[in-house]
């Protein structure tokens, strides 16, 4: 067997084992992101884009477009009681901030009942009740 032809075969395993690296990092990560992404982080999401969250959101990043892969934090539920704090990044179209939020499980609804949205070092409280300015809810 010639060196070429040898070569060419090497070149074609290595081709090989990086595509299938790279396909198992994807579905590695879409676990991850479904698994973490459960009924508590779901309220905690449409909190954010919620009237009762996005004011200071939308004054502070912009309309949200998403947020960060990683979801962190406790969650303990016991039949229908719970509690939740949850951390993540929300990523807005003018720039990126990070939310913690506290929720309770009242029967098979997670609601949130505070958080903080935390961009550029400075903290705002969520909910806030009127953000009348983009400082307002400013806690530091």
């Amino acid at each position: 067997m010639s060196v070429l032809r040898r070569h060419r075969q090497w070149c074609v395993l290595i081709a090989a084992a990086a595509a299938l690296l790279i396909a198992a990092g994807a579905i590695s990560l879409t676990v991850v992101a479904n698994v973490s992404r459960g009924p508590a982080f779901q309220s905690a999401a449409t909190f954010v884009r919620s009237a009762e969250g996005a004011g200071v959101v939308r004054q502070q990043l912009g309309a949200v477009l998403g947020f960060g892969l990683a979801v962190t934090g406790p969650i303990s539920e016991s039949g229908n009681n719970g509690t939740a704090n949850l951390s993540f990044s929300v990523h807005g179209n003018w720039r990126t901030g990070h939310v913690r939020l506290t929720e309770v499980k009242h029967g098979s609804n997670w609601v949130v009942t505070g958080g903080v949205l935390t961009v550029d070092g400075q903290r705002y409280q969520l909910p806030c009740e009127q953000p009348t300015s983009i400082t307002s809810c400013r806690l530091s």
